[in-house]
């Protein structure tokens, strides 16, 4: 039986011969290219070409033109500026590009990365006091401020002025800030809303450097690696303008100056060209390790260091605080799965999972881990009893949005917020249990036992022959793939099984597959060594194919993500 519910893609035959004709592409390529939107010749070959060309000019900002304005003030005067960050990925690398840029300009620019357990995330105020120990009257927020309303008036009391960058979702009226550029605003004309923190970061530097008539040539070439970590890191859509800002950003990273991340490459041990897979499972995660244990201090100063010796020891460092994650990580993902089928909590459409043991930094990824094992939303907790409250992060899936279910928790909680696939929260001990039942009601009324189903999306239904060199070689112009622009899936119906046998541990299936008229090709189906497929099996197989150089020579492999058997 299938594990997925599979859902193909449609598209439009005539469109799909238009494309493969005018841009000279196989019309299966061409095909998927319009399943995926991109229908017109015009947006199809944009978008197999990103290019810097193609960005919106970021004058269309909200708000850029007096965050601008008041920053070449700061350049002119060389102003101390406070550049306040957040503690993830996306926040290091925002703040390191303004240092970077502010210090090059010959503004003496100091950073503020808040800490996640004494002060948490957004603009706090904390900045006050570090403004004016460095005799700073403007504060640069970068990846957090849109909703530090509080903040921003405690830091105007005291005689500072805020400028705002970021990319979360605005609350109903913004803070009181001289200028909050945010993509996501609903005034804003910038054409493309997903930029990352450190995206939009980017492109108001790259507003401020054309004030000043600046080249941007060298912004762009020493830039573009710590934007491509940032938007992949914080699991941006890899498309529109993100696409752009990844491809080149990611040829940055490979010939990267920083002895810093030439460091982090070397201990995670990404010899070839990175991609995002590598920022998602290798680079990112040694930047926010940092974060969730220690100080992400230590993410900026490796960003930032030029000495390579102490940029070695910082990635070794981070590289150790990344394996002690990975170990309480694990300790606390059985733990909550104990929890889960002692307490017989798959009866309910959510679950609650908590501990006094967790470290309240690895709660979101414990979260993360239950909701792909058992497909629904999860809130894992860590109970504080000294401090009397209880911290909680929650990963939803698609079929149920978080931002109604924040709504409907923000009275019982001391603080709550969040975005539709993710959220954080806070709330007295004695709450808790009110909490906990009114998230695991309202997932019981939202979502049917249908939903808690993954949805594989597919691609292309295709013929056994179509899959060639070719196809796989054109598979290749959709590259990078990620968040938003997945690797293609297709579907292959009646699919007859030559071969099969597991691997040597019983962990892998690997078959032999052949469709009618076809040759026989190999494919894989990973953790599949318990899947009962014998030789003779008649298969509906959704596979991606790639190109198998085991051997020393290319060979075609279908790599299986389900299957039904059939007949």
């Amino acid at each position: 039986m299938a594990r997925y519910r599979w859902r193909v893609r449609p598209t439009d035959g005539a469109k799909a011969a238009r494309l493969a004709r005018e841009l000279n592409l196989s019309q299966t390529i061409a095909s998927l290219l319009v399943a995926r939107g991109y229908a017109e010749p015009e947006d199809a070959y944009r978008f197999l070409n990103p290019s810097l060309h193609d960005l919106a000019d970021p004058r269309l900002l909200p708000d850029i033109e007096p965050a601008v304005c008041r920053l070449a003030q700061v350049v002119e005067r060389k102003e101390p500026v406070l550049v306040y960050g957040d503690y993830d990925a996306d926040g290091v690398t925002s703040t390191a590009l303004w240092l970077i840029t502010l210090r090059k300009l010959g503004v003496p620019a100091e950073p503020y990365v808040p800490h996640r357990e004494r002060e948490g995330y957004d603009l706090h105020p904390n900045a006050i006091e570090a403004a004016q120990r460095m005799g700073a009257r403007l504060v640069l927020t970068c990846d957090c401020g849109t909703r530090a309303h509080d903040a921003v008036n405690a830091l105007n009391a005291a005689g500072l002025e805020v400028v705002i960058t970021d990319h979360h979702e605005p609350g109903d009226h913004l803070p009181n800030a001289l200028a909050v550029v945010n993509p996501k605003r609903a005034d804003s004309q910038y054409p493309f809303r997903e930029l990352s923190g450190v995206g939009v970061s980017f492109r108001v530097a790259e507003a401020l450097l054309r004030e000043r008539n600046v080249p941007r040539n060298g912004f762009y070439n020493t830039m573009l690696d710590l934007v491509a970590i940032g938007t992949v890191a914080d699991v941006m859509p890899i498309v529109g303008e993100n696409r752009v800002l990844v491809k080149h950003g990611l040829e940055q990273l490979h010939q990267t100056k920083r002895e810093g991340l030439k460091s982090l490459k070397q201990v995670a041990q990404i010899r070839r060209k990175p991609t995002p897979r590598d920022i998602g499972f290798a680079i990112g995660p040694r930047l926010n390790a940092a974060g969730r244990l220690e100080d992400a201090r230590l993410a900026l100063q490796l960003l930032l260091e030029e000495d390579y010796l102490e940029a070695q020891r910082i990635a070794e460092t981070l590289d150790k605080h990344n394996r002690d994650r990975q170990r309480y990580q694990e300790e606390a993902v059985q733990e909550a799965i104990a929890q889960v089928e002692s307490e017989g909590q798959t009866r309910h459409r959510a679950l609650v999972v908590h501990s006094p043991n967790w470290h309240h930094g690895i709660v979101g990824l414990v979260a993360g881990k239950l909701m792909n094992r058992y497909y629904r939303p999860v809130v894992a907790v860590t109970i504080e009893p000294d401090a009397g409250i209880a911290r909680g992060s929650m990963r939803s899936i698609p079929e149920l949005n978080l931002t109604e279910l924040i709504a409907v928790m923000k009275p019982i909680c001391t603080k709550c917020g969040g975005h539709a696939a993710a959220g954080g929260f806070a709330v007295p001990l004695e709450r808790f249990e009110t909490l906990r039942q009114t998230i695991i009601e309202f997932a019981n009324q939202r979502l049917t036992d249908e939903d808690l189903t993954p949805t594989l999306e597919i691609d292309q239904t295709v013929e056994p022959h179509a899959v060639t060199m070719r196809l796989i070689q054109e598979l290749s112009l959709l590259e990078p793939f990620g968040n938003g622009n997945e690797r293609p899936q297709f579907l292959c119906r009646g699919v007859e099984v030559v071969g099969s046998r597991t691997s040597q541990n019983g962990k892998h299936l690997f078959l032999k597959v052949r469709g009618e008229g076809s040759i026989v090709y190999d494919a894989v189906l990973w953790d599949g060594g318990d899947c009962p497929i014998e030789p003779g099996a008649t298969l509906d197989l959704v596979f991606d194919p790639e190109e198998d150089t085991y051997n020393g020579y290319g060979a075609i492999r279908w790599v299986v993500k389900d299957f039904e058997e059939v007949g």
